[in-house]
């Protein structure tokens, strides 16, 4: 790396470190707990107002995170969320009710995330389940061949670390917490304490969303459907072409496809990161986008209506 790419990699870092003070600035004026208040839900202005505030706390926390040490996987990681974002804003520009279609989204979201974590959570209380019943049986076997106590405690034992190491090559969270209150009653209270929230969570969000095709779909019909009437999938090419970013969605996602996923081309290849001539156009793509951002946010005034 030259002195001279350095040199600009360095200021760019510091450009984008230095939007910190307006993106909270921003972020503070329009997440003012008055406004929260008096959000309403069915108000597509409201949602538009509420999501560029949200964006600006997200971006605070990326510039924060991201900038005191700059690797490939962070920058692009970056770009890419800060592509995604400008394209919501400015499909709130061309028209506030795409706000409602983002709080569909986030039903749907919500919804989703619910419906995975008590399918994780009900698989959790069979392995635990399982592990408690190898576990008892094996102690069992081996415990009717021991003969001194002595003998019995070590059998306990190793059966215990046995039962414990494969428990944590399993995709488990609770796992650890088990090798302490053992397998069973770690089952008793996953099934009592984490499966009722979960259900009550996903009861709520499945109501909210009966109120949201009853009320509101029907405002966003020609956004949101189909000509069958049926939800439209959500692709971020369709949405950065109908923006004008067509150009940016395929540049951020060839280059972020190749290196965040395990393919092929990112397997087998000598060039593991970017270059620094590289890392520095994604730098000043992201000091572009921010810079976006928080000019957006001034647009919006905190206020209710």
């Amino acid at each position: 790396m030259t002195a001279h790419v350095l040199a600009q990699l360095t200021a760019s870092v510091e450009r984008i470190k230095a939007h910190r003070v307006a993106v909270d600035a921003e972020a503070i004026r329009l997440r003012a707990p008055e406004f929260a208040l008096a959000f309403d839900n069915q108000n597509a202005h409201q949602w538009c107002l509420s999501v560029v505030g949200d964006s600006l706390v997200r971006l605070r926390i990326l510039i924060d995170q991201n900038f005191n040490f700059v690797e490939t996987l962070g920058v692009v990681a970056v770009s890419r969320y800060l592509f995604e974002l400008s394209v919501w804003l400015k499909l709130f520009e061309k028209d506030e009710r795409y706000g409602l279609v983002y709080y569909g989204q986030l039903i749907e979201t919500q919804k989703s995330y619910y419906q995975s974590t008590l399918r994780q959570l009900h698989r959790e209380v069979e392995l635990l389940r399982e592990f408690e019943r190898r576990d008892d049986e094996e102690q069992e076997v081996l415990l009717a061949k021991a003969g001194s106590s002595e003998d019995r405690a070590k059998i306990i034992r190793s059966v215990g670390v046995s039962i414990d190491t494969e428990a944590a090559r399993k995709f488990s969270i609770y796992s650890e917490q088990a090798k302490h209150n053992g397998y069973g009653f770690q089952a008793y209270l996953v099934e009592h304490k984490a499966i009722p929230p979960a259900e009550a969570a996903l009861h709520e969000i499945e109501n909210e969303r009966i109120t949201f095709d009853s009320e509101i779909l029907s405002r966003i019909s020609d956004l949101a459907l189909d000509k069958n009437g049926k939800t439209k999938r959500w692709k971020w090419n369709e949405k950065a072409r109908e923006v004008g970013l067509q150009d940016e969605y395929d540049y951020i996602y060839a280059f972020s496809s190749k290196l965040l996923h395990a393919t092929p081309a990112s397997i087998t290849t000598n060039q593991k990161n970017l270059e620094p001539e590289e890392i520095l156009i994604f730098l000043r793509y992201i000091e572009v986008k921010v810079s976006d951002v928080i000019d957006v946010s001034r647009t919006y005034c905190a206020s209710a209506t």
